[in-house]
């Protein structure tokens, strides 16, 4: 036995007792809701996982894919991430399994021979003070299986609807619809469309879709920057290798072969190298998108001269085509009528600001803009916000508390999620 919140009992401590509406809830996608999250990656499962523990707030969470993330993508879980997954309860998992990122060793061209590299500096990671956590590396997958598991044990017993995409988002701007956005889905399988779609209505929507948003196109928005001016060949690696450093973070740079990050994955073996392709010497398989592991293996090994790098096995690589890029607005509601109107879609992630793959920002950035949002959409729906937490919209715009929408009459219009701040990362 031990002892809990509401007295001995027995069962796992961390699987909360359903909420009375999971038992009323009808099967399938249900056709209004308050909140419906667009995309399971990882700007959409925090805000999911929030969302989660407001049983009472009605949530939807739909992704086009058949299922969750399996492999890849993002690995990096900054000290502030870190946090945030302490307040799921969900850090010591995350600290336990991932890689610490503790040193960064810096390589560059041999003063006494350029076309060898040599260690030039070897520092601390993470500055001293800056947080209680660790800067870790865990596979996105395994992150966003925290977040689901989280989901499923709290009292609201959230699960997302997989094979669903948003392809329309109508927004009413009447006032008078307690449900006034309206988003069409339609049912994917292997990203196949079936020919079937739903509709459901919901109090609010976020589009957390990616840098190809659909929901970021339907409310007018646009991603405005850096073009994709630098291509990065990415790949999780099995490699047997001299390099001395092959368990250490490293930016290595050349003298004119290119340069290479490496990231040592979790478990002790595997390791990702970020290797970055010229647009002269690799124009090649880049103009034909020809571009293998075994030609990235090519350029790592013509990068780590003298050292090199025999790739036994890859269990996932990409090549990104990625610039800075940044929406000027993260919600539905124009500039000139803000005063008057509030926002009903928002988006988040890669949907309204995308980076460079090896500055390790996308997804921290992303997880911070949901982590921000889902708290104030609790706190309005809810009916109970800090008077602190943004500006009041003008007395003459307020609804009255008998309305069917939320009384903004005690409501403050809490816009979109903070804009990321600049981030410059030297390599």
């Amino acid at each position: 036995m031990q002892f809990y919140l509401n007295g001995y009992k027995t069962g796992d401590p961390f699987i909360e007792d359903p909420h009375p509406s999971v038992a009323e809830r009808p099967g399938g996608l249900p056709a209004d809701v308050d909140v419906l999250i667009i995309g399971c990656g990882p700007a959409g499962l925090v805000l999911a996982a929030q969302m989660a523990n407001f049983p009472d707030i009605r949530t939807v969470v739909v992704d086009r894919k058949d299922g969750p993330l399996e492999v890849g993508q993002a690995d990096g879980v900054a000290c502030r991430s870190v946090e945030m997954f302490e307040a799921f309860g969900l850090a010591d998992r995350l600290v336990e399994e991932a890689y610490r990122v503790n040193e960064v060793a810096f390589w560059r061209p041999d003063p006494d021979d350029p076309s060898k590299i040599k260690r030039t500096g070897r520092i601390q990671d993470v500055e001293e003070g800056l947080s209680e956590m660790p800067h870790v590396i865990v596979n996105q997958a395994r992150m966003l299986d925290y977040l689901l598991d989280h989901m499923e044990r709290s009292a609201s017993r959230l699960e997302p609807f997989y094979g669903l995409h948003a392809s329309d988002v109508q927004i009413d701007g009447s006032g008078s619809s307690e449900y006034p956005v309206t988003v069409t889905l339609q049912h994917m399988k292997d990203f196949e469309e079936t020919g079937e779609t739903s509709t459901v209505r919901a109090k609010y929507v976020v589009g957390s879709d990616g840098s190809r948003s659909g929901t970021r196109t339907a409310i007018g928005r646009e991603l405005v920057g850096d073009p994709m001016n630098q291509s990065w060949g990415v790949m999780d690696a099995f490699a047997v290798t001299d390099f001395p450093d092959i368990r250490l973070k490293c930016a290595i740079h050349s003298a004119n072969q290119g340069n290479i990050l490496i990231i040592p994955r979790e478990g002790g073996y595997m390791v990702r190298f970020y290797v970055a392709l010229d647009n002269v010497r690799d124009k090649e398989m880049l103009d034909n998108r020809n571009v293998t592991p075994e030609k990235l293996a090519t350029v790592a090994n013509r990068i780590l001269h003298p050292y090199t790098v025999e790739v036994e096995d890859v269990a996932w690589w990409a090549v990104y085509e990625i610039g800075q890029r940044l929406c000027d607005k993260f919600d539905d509601v124009p500039v000139a009528e803000m005063a008057t109107r509030l926002p009903r879609v928002f988006i988040a992630g890669d949907a309204c600001h995308t980076h460079s793959a090896k500055a390790g920002q996308g997804m921290n950035v992303s997880m911070a803009d949901t982590w921000n949002l889902g708290w104030k959409l609790g706190a309005v729906l809810r009916g109970r916000p800090s008077r602190n937490c943004c500006t009041p919209i003008p007395r003459n715009a307020r609804r009255s508390p008998s309305s069917s929408s939320i009384s903004t009459a005690s409501s403050p219009r809490c816009s979109a999620p903070t804009r990321p701040s600049p981030v410059t990362v030297t390599m």
